[in-house]
């Protein structure tokens, strides 16, 4: 069924400091929630926490509406298969919900996303450190890649059509859950991003061959921007 992120000091001193900053990075570092830190952007980890547990997912694509400020994201519909109360952004600690969910269980070929709305939080629009450009269609010329946050970063090349708004990737069919979600993009002549898609994992035709699969961004404006009026 369809559902509708100065001061001198002597040497000891200075070797005592050194230490306690060390181990409060490293604190840091290993903590799962950074709360002062309030930002989204492609590539973070999500977590959607329900009482049916956490479903772990990659953010694929953030905005934001200029006209009210609030951020969104979009990752796969069947992130939120548990029915999430609120998502965590855990690269980040900002605190979202789902506003809208497309996902058929039944039918992994059916249309699947899900829209977050990560309120005054603010959307980044850089993806390690690459700018991101904006989104559009496939380039069938162009090699493809997508960022997981178990796989990490996988490029080879585009696939065609799938079925309906899905379309498959070739050399890079390897996923792992938590990878769900994530952006898929192509790079742009002035070198940033283009986001073409949401990674939504593999796909295996009938005589057994091994291609990856996303949904197209543009494909599903038209159902996002009815709940944001903008993209």
């Amino acid at each position: 069924m369809m559902s509708v992120r100065r001061a001198t000091a002597s040497a000891p001193r200075l070797t005592s400091a050194l230490v306690a900053l060390a181990l409060t990075v490293m604190a840091l570092a290993s903590a799962p929630v950074a709360a002062a830190l309030t930002s989204i952007s492609p590539g973070d980890e999500l977590d959607g926490v329900g009482a049916r547990g956490t479903a772990r997912c990659t953010l694929g694509y953030a905005f934001t509406d200029p006209a009210t400020g609030v951020s969104y994201a979009i990752t796969a519909g069947h992130c939120n298969a548990g029915h999430s109360s609120y998502v965590l952004d855990r690269t980040t600690g900002a605190l979202g919900h789902f506003a809208l969910t497309v996902a058929s269980p039944e039918d992994p070929l059916a249309d699947d996303y899900g829209l977050i709305d990560f309120g005054s939080n603010h959307s980044q629009r850089v993806m390690y450190g690459m700018p991101i450009g904006g989104i559009s269609a496939p380039d069938p010329r162009n090699a493809v890649c997508h960022d997981g946050i178990r796989t990490g970063v996988v490029c080879g090349s585009f696939g065609g059509r799938l079925v309906g708004r899905q379309y498959l990737t070739t050399g890079m069919a390897q996923s792992i859950p938590g990878d769900s979600g994530g952006p898929v993009w192509q790079l742009s002549a002035d070198n940033t991003a283009t986001v073409i898609g949401i990674w939504l994992g593999e796909h295996f035709d009938g005589n057994g061959s091994r291609y990856g699969r996303f949904i197209g961004l543009t494909d599903i404006l038209v159902d996002v921007a009815d709940e944001t009026h903008v993209l």
